[in-house]
């Protein structure tokens, strides 16, 4: 394998891992703009579950952490 071949293949793999880094940012800001919120962070932590929300959008409820059906 020749020196290009090399920094084709090493471009290759950055050119893979930065389009998948993109469309797991695409994919958490379009969750954080379907709950009405701004932040890339926000959309990352409620894809993974660390953020619970409620059906109706209450703020009491989503700081408690549940809903106890009074929305």
């Amino acid at each position: 394998m020749t020196r290009e071949e090399k920094v084709y293949k090493k471009q290759q793999r950055a050119f893979v891992r930065k389009a998948k880094r993109i469309a797991k940012d695409k994919s958490y800001l379009q969750t954080a703009f379907n709950y009405d919120r701004s932040g890339l962070s926000w959309g990352r932590r409620k894809q993974q579950g660390r953020v619970r929300t409620c059906e109706m959008g209450w703020r009491s409820c989503e700081e408690r952490g549940y809903c106890n059906g009074d929305c």
